[in-house]
């Protein structure tokens, strides 16, 4: 064992050399500390050592482990008013004097190592002779105790109250050790011996005084350093820890009972088995006590209360499938249930125009939510777009009187927290008290700042899909509404035509049967509107047929004719080309290109017809004209757009009702200008390859 400490010495004391690699003070203390931390459980257990295996080379190694004690105390000692330093050449020469007590020290423990010690045990004690070695040792131990002593007392005035709330432990701690000391140095300089029993009540008050000292740093975080360790891990490793934490009791009882030769009968004994194993089980059981067990890890062990990453990843899988603003709310309140250390919970949605309702509530019973509706001018709306909160600190000890508490005296809330997103705020959340007693901190703020924050994004985003849903209708109802318009308005121009053309030709008995023609094919129109209006919600389904589409062409052409006085069409096609489609709106597509072209053309307008296929098997019908061209600035998509017209008089609905009927039958139009000046037109419609092989 002897080998073992000695070992240990020497690198606890080469450890010092980590405080040049340190670039802040508060390193440097941290350092300080742990090295303390480490320093004296191996002081103390050195000395339960000695008292039960005193030989010379013994005694040396603790004057050796004393020395290097009272250099980490030096360095503590000095850093603890560092704390907040980063400049290191300010202390170049406390640094000169580290190293040089450290080679001090150093050469003492090589002398103690190699050189016959002079101080002998004697009985119950161990006596100290007049030696360098000795004096050397004590001089640097109660010079590290005194500097301590006055430093700490600097340190302490400088702390305000609640500072000194969270060291209090450490500097009792310390002073303790220090106390210690410098009565045990004292102690050796006047009688130049201590007893065994000296040794045994240094271990215990340094083991005691170590304990309050990882107490304060454990307990505020005075290291200022976090813990990685997973909360799942440490949830999943309580019932293992529960259950070796009762072994260790088991053995305890057991080892007394032994030391004080008392029968443990086998009785008591398997019953402090069953009992513990019952109690150990109905803890994880229990709900109530899982919770307190985290929220004490969680306060106690961790730098931060929540593990924001976790909440942040559960909120957005629930927020996943939200389509509404009801399933909105209730992935809030789920993940709020399970994070928070509540039962009440309030949730307001809203408005700045129609305020906002109470869309949830838990943990207070309530008649009727209308009694909560908060108005746009409310007091705690107000507030609250102002600030990212309102909290009440309500304990026994501070009850303060909570300004909105009028409206809902039941309610008992005492923390609420907008849900904003940019300047808008779309609604409140309200939580109570905690059921552990404890106050909500920053922690608590931060994550319900940012749930809520989330939360507020995901109601915007439903809000703007139900809003961009209605336009959405009403984009179709306008559509609808201007097909109908334009079936309308095409055949009010049919009845035009004719109108103009009855007074020369009313006793033609062909122009007679063209009029009746006419008339019916209006009536036909008219009641397809009432029926499309009828449907309105209904969307366009092509009735399919199969056509030989040349000669389909060329008959349509001459059922409009004679309503289309002053417009020439000419059909070329290369052969006979059957496709399927719809024939209504093909023909309301085809009417509404002739009608374009004789309104923009006027009287002498030439249409030429062209069907062909092209390289991928698909027919085309190309339209061109020879009247005076489409303007620039509509090409290449313009014209297709709603209300897009240079025509007078034009409405703009045309062309784009093109487009849609030439979509539904699953083709495609493009417009352009040809050589000529005129207006091109090119329809692609999809051919289905059984009807190409069969032609």
């Amino acid at each position: 064992m002897f080998y073992l400490f000695y070992t240990l010495e020497l690198l606890l004391l080469l450890s010092g050399l980590l405080t040049f690699r340190q670039y802040s003070g508060d390193r440097r203390f941290s350092l300080s500390l742990i090295r303390i931390f480490m320093r004296i459980p191996l002081l103390a257990g050195e000395y339960l050592y000695l008292v039960y295996h005193t030989t010379p080379r013994m005694i040396s190694l603790v004057f050796f482990s004393e020395s290097i004690f009272a250099l980490i105390w030096f360095a503590k000692a000095f850093w603890l008013l560092r704390t907040g330093d980063a400049e290191t050449s300010k202390y170049k020469h406390f640094f000169v004097f580290e190293i040089s007590t450290g080679l001090l020290v150093l050469g003492i423990g090589g002398y103690c190592f190699f050189r016959v010690p002079v101080s002998y045990p004697a009985g119950n004690y161990i006596v100290f002779t007049h030696n360098n070695i000795f004096f050397l040792s004590n001089i640097l131990l109660l010079s590290s105790a005194i500097f301590s002593a006055f430093r700490l007392e600097r340190f302490w005035r400088s702390l305000s109250p609640t500072q000194r709330w969270e060291y209090k432990f450490l500097i009792i701690g310390s002073y303790l050790i220090g106390c210690t000391v410098c009565w045990a140095v004292s102690y050796r300089f006047i009688y130049h011996r201590m007893s065994f029993d000296h040794y045994l009540l240094l271990s215990v008050i340094f083991i005691f005084a170590w304990g309050l000292m990882i107490y304060a740093v454990v307990r505020h975080r005075l290291l200022n350093r976090k813990l990685f360790v997973s909360r799942k891990v440490v949830y999943a490793s309580l019932a293992p820890l529960l259950f070796g934490l009762y072994l260790i009791v088991v053995s305890l009882i057991s080892m007394v009972m032994h030391y004080l030769s008392l029968p443990l009968p086998i009785v008591l004994l398997w019953l402090l088995w069953i009992a513990g194993l019952v109690f150990i089980a109905l803890m994880i059981v229990s709900g109530k006590v899982r919770h307190d067990v985290k929220y004490f890890i969680s306060t106690h062990f961790y730098i931060n209360k929540y593990e924001y990453r976790d909440e942040w990843l559960a909120f957005s899988r629930l927020l996943r499938g939200a389509m509404t603003e009801t399933q909105v709310v209730n992935a809030l309140h789920e993940v709020m249930s399970k994070s928070l250390y509540t039962n009440t919970m309030f949730i307001w949605i809203g408005d700045e125009k129609q305020g906002y309702r109470l869309v949830f509530h838990k943990g207070v019973p309530i008649e009727r939510e209308k009694d909560y509706h908060l108005s746009a001018d409310h007091s705690l709306i107000t507030l609250l777009n102002t600030t990212d909160r309102y909290y009440v600190k309500r304990t026994k000890y501070n009850i303060c009187q909570f300004p909105v508490n009028k409206f809902f005296p039941q309610l008992s809330l005492v923390l609420f927290v907008p849900l904003t997103i940019g300047e808008h705020t779309v609604g409140i959340v309200g939580v109570g008290p905690e059921f552990t007693g404890g106050l909500y901190g920053q922690d608590d703020f931060d994550l319900l700042t940012a749930l809520c924050t989330q939360a507020a994004s995901a109601l915007m985003v439903v809000r703007m899909a139900e809003k961009l849903a209605m336009l959405r209708q009403k984009e179709a109802w306008n559509i609808m509404s201007a097909f109908i318009l334009h079936d309308v308005k095409n055949a009010a121009s049919m009845l035009s035509l004719i109108r103009e053309n009855a007074t020369a030709h009313l006793h033609d008995p062909e122009f007679q049967q063209d009029m009746l023609d006419a008339i019916d094919d209006s009536l036909k129109r008219m009641n397809k509107v009432q029926y499309r209006l009828s449907a309105v919600k209904r969307e366009i389904e092509p009735f399919w047929q199969e056509i030989e589409l040349c000669g389909w062409l060329q008959n349509f052409y001459r059922k409009l004719e004679k309503r289309l006085q002053g417009l020439t069409v000419n059909f070329c096609s290369e052969a006979a080309i059957p496709v399927k489609t719809d024939t209504e709106l093909l023909s309301r597509l085809m009417e509404n290109l002739l009608l374009n072209a004789l309104e923009a053309g006027g009287t002498g307008t030439v249409v030429e017809v062209k069907i062909s296929y092209d390289a991928n098997q698909q027919v085309n019908i190309e339209l061109t004209d020879n009247g005076p061209g489409i303007s620039a600035a509509l090409l290449p998509d313009v014209l297709f757009e709603p209300f897009k017209t240079t025509k007078a008089g034009g409405s703009g609905i045309g062309l784009w009702q093109v487009k849609r009927l030439t979509a539904i039958l699953g083709g495609d139009i493009i417009a352009e200008n040809s050589d000529n000046g005129g207006a091109r037109f090119v329809i692609t419609l999809p051919v289905e390859k059984e009807l190409i092989i069969d032609n």
